[in-house]
């Protein structure tokens, strides 16, 4: 019995010094690579490395060379079996606001290995709050939007290509 306790005080062990020393930097920058692709590009960022998160701030985010918004702040938390991204504070340059609401309060996305096939999403802002889903098997982000009286009054373009089922909007995108 007490070799069996001390194998298991052996592994959390080896799962907490895993978790402290997981290179966040490096997990970081392969983000951005794989963003680039896409042709969005973070940079001038101020990153903070924590013993379980990264925290960058003061990032500007540039869609096929133009700046596009600015982030204050974002966390990046992983455990293994659990991850999580929160964005606090986007602002969208002038040049976008005629498509979108300029201000974006909050993005958080979460991921579970209990739930391994979806990513869940949640954000408010001016555009009023979203919830959604994003589906890593069959490749689909659905968004469900409780619109806000502002983007109903000036962005009925943007609304006008989403469904619209019981007072919420719905956009459904396949990858």
């Amino acid at each position: 019995m007490k070799k069996i306790f001390k194998i298991f005080i052996y592994f959390l062990i080896f799962i907490l010094f895993t978790l402290i020393l997981l290179p966040k930097n490096s997990i970081y920058n392969l983000l951005e690579q794989e963003l680039s692709k896409q042709n969005i590009i973070i940079s001038d960022e101020k990153r903070d490395e924590k013993l379980l998160n990264l925290k960058v701030s003061d990032a500007k985010v540039y869609y096929q060379g133009i700046e596009g918004a600015n982030i204050n702040s974002a966390n990046f938390f992983s455990v293994l079996v659990y991850s999580k991204i929160e964005v606090d504070d986007v602002k969208l340059l002038q040049s976008l606001s005629s498509f979108f609401p300029p201000y974006i309060k909050n993005i958080v996305l979460k991921h579970s290995v209990l739930d391994y096939r979806n990513i869940d999403i949640y954000s408010q802002g001016d555009f009023g709050v979203l919830r959604g889903n994003i589906d890593l098997i069959k490749r689909t982000l659905i968004l469900n939007l409780e619109a806000s009286n502002k983007m109903k009054k000036q962005y009925e373009r943007v609304l006008k290509q989403m469904k619209l089922e019981e007072g919420k909007y719905i956009y459904e995108y396949r990858f």
